[in-house]
């Protein structure tokens, strides 16, 4: 293979290394897949992918292919597929990939063809490169065409910092034989804004900007990096729901005004594990007309309803008894893996600090924890096992886990969509697990929601075992600093102040059942003073 050129040298390097893939591409979407019709519109559901199965992979030594992604993989290789061979080359010989997914089996010859797409896809399907592909892919044309606009000429949206930066480094592992003409970027929370803005701003900015929406807009409003995105190619989202769930809607709506101008001829890549009204609201505003909506989790999405799954319900004051008594159990099997989900971060970092005291150890994971931590103790858990994670939905999305053997949800889910999405974290790949969802009797409301999936009733305690469950746990809640009981009942009020409609509660319902936990379960003799900023959001 040729070495890869200095930049100036990418335009006649693409057009050598796609051998007329543009004319090509017109045909055919790769050997064994099939265009949409010519003029396809926006259909109005999503329709379930087939995919013909897979034989036995031969991966490479290095491979990064989990058991997950493992179990999706087609007959189609990469090889086949027209385009660039140094992106091909990266592929197979540097991350190890040979066969096509049944998530870019189903995305990439639509997105290779130019169309915008909007595709219902799971994490640890393949989805990252299902977008990235056709992005270098359409950067590598330009070249070709000496069409190549000046900036940023694509930009990938992110929920979390964890995904902005596993994105990008999938992004530099693609980019292998073509740097340093083409390069990446990750902007998130939490880093040197300065730094971000100078890198931006330089007279070689990143090929590929993968953002988070907050550090994005500070970019975009004090840092004067606009005219950097103006020649934007593509725009790409991942985890679009999760965006939505955390509140980014007017961050994204607010964004996409300030790339308006480039709506017209960049192409839009959504990807996203739902698909609610909101999602598809976002999406009209982003998209050209053509977006073809695909959905890649058809039957796996019936799967994942048919884990076991069981539902417990009991008083507020006795639910870390219940939780303690439930992970006891789950950990008593050999090669356990268990993820237990909590409704905030200030409840997990709670949970955590409370379990440590108790002789059970869980890695930490939620928004409130640094970088450095939170990318340890990701790989930590991917690649471990007899492993305990207690975590932040918000912190877990976008992330693979593979072999997970249980998953708990502790409080109310913020819908059926939710639930689903985090149950299908465990038994996968073929393999066994189990759902169990722990609910406080004010939330059982819930269930209902559930009335179609296969979910027993699990029954709560008795009273003698909750009362000798709870004389550890409130001796070492009352070991607990006082900052983190203080920072649990803020968050516990702010997250139930958000579903009073749910609930039907009213206000002050809220504020008094907000001060039972802070009494009856956190232990403390009156609830704290409330901080400024959640009086402003009461």
């Amino acid at each position: 293979h040729a070495s890869m050129p200095p930049a100036d040298g990418l335009a006649s390097l693409s057009a050598r290394s796609h051998s007329g893939s543009h004319s090509s591409r017109r045909r055919s979407g790769g050997r064994g897949m099939k265009e949409p019709a010519n003029g396809a519109r926006q259909q109005q559901e999503p329709q379930p992918c087939t995919a013909e199965p897979a034989p036995p992979a031969k991966l490479h030594a290095g491979s990064r292919t989990s058991s997950t992604t493992r179990s999706h993989l087609t007959s189609t290789r990469f090889a086949e597929l027209p385009v660039s061979r140094h992106v091909v080359r990266a592929i197979t010989d540097v991350m190890g990939y040979e066969f096509l997914t049944s998530v870019q089996m189903a995305t990439l010859p639509v997105a290779l063809a130019g169309h915008d797409i909007i595709a219902k896809a799971k994490t640890g399907t393949g989805k990252t490169i299902g977008f990235l592909l056709p992005t270098i892919e359409r950067i590598l044309a330009a070249h070709a065409a000496g069409r190549v606009p000046a900036g940023v000429l694509a930009l990938v949206v992110s929920p979390t910092r964890e995904l902005a930066s596993q994105i990008r480094a999938e992004c530099e592992l693609l980019l292998t034989h073509l740097k340093p003409a083409l390069s990446s970027l990750a902007v998130y929370g939490g880093t040197n804004v300065h730094s971000d803005a100078r890198a931006l701003l330089r007279d070689q900015p990143p090929t590929v900007l993968v953002a988070c929406p907050g550090r994005l807009n500070d970019l975009l409003d004090n840092h004067c990096v606009g005219p950097v995105l103006a020649g934007l190619l593509t725009l790409c989202f991942d985890e679009a729901d999760q965006l939505l769930e955390m509140g980014f809607r007017p961050a994204i709506q607010k964004m996409l005004g300030s790339i308006e101008a480039t709506r017209a001829t960049r192409q839009t890549l959504l990807f996203s594990a739902t698909l609610p009204n909101d999602v598809l609201q976002v999406s009209r505003l982003a998209t050209r007309g053509d977006a073809q909506l695909i959905d890649t989790i058809g039957v796996e999405e019936h799967t994942n309803t048919q884990v076991q799954q069981s539902v417990t319900v009991c008083a507020p004051s006795a639910l870390a008894a219940e939780l303690l008594c439930l992970v006891r159990q789950l950990t008593g099997t050999p090669g356990y893996k268990l993820v237990v989900f909590f409704v905030t971060a200030r409840m997990t970092q709670l949970f955590s600090e409370l379990f440590d005291l108790l002789g059970v150890p869980a890695l930490e994971m939620h928004s409130r924890k640094s970088q450095s931590h939170r990318s340890k103790v990701a790989d930590q858990f991917r690649n471990g096992s007899s492993l305990v994670m207690f975590t932040s939905d918000v912190s877990a999305r976008g992330m693979d886990y593979p072999d997970v053997t249980a998953v708990v949800q502790v409080g109310l889910p913020s819908d059926k969509a939710q639930y689903i999405h985090r149950l299908g974290r465990t038994a996968r790949a073929g393999k066994e697990g189990g759902g169990y969802l722990l609910l406080a009797d004010f939330e059982d409301g819930f269930v209902r929601q559930l009335s179609d999936l296969p979910l027993k009733q699990r029954p709560a305690l008795d009273h003698t075992e909750t009362a000798a469950l709870l004389t550890p746990v409130n001796t070492a809640m009352a070991r607990l600093p006082a900052q983190t009981l203080s920072s649990a009942y803020q968050a516990y009020l702010g997250f139930y102040n958000s579903h009073l409609k749910r609930l039907g509660w009213s206000r002050e319902e809220c504020v008094r059942r907000a001060n039972e936990f802070a009494t009856q379960v956190l232990g403390l003799p009156s609830p704290p003073a409330l901080e400024a900023k959640t009086i402003g959001k009461m």
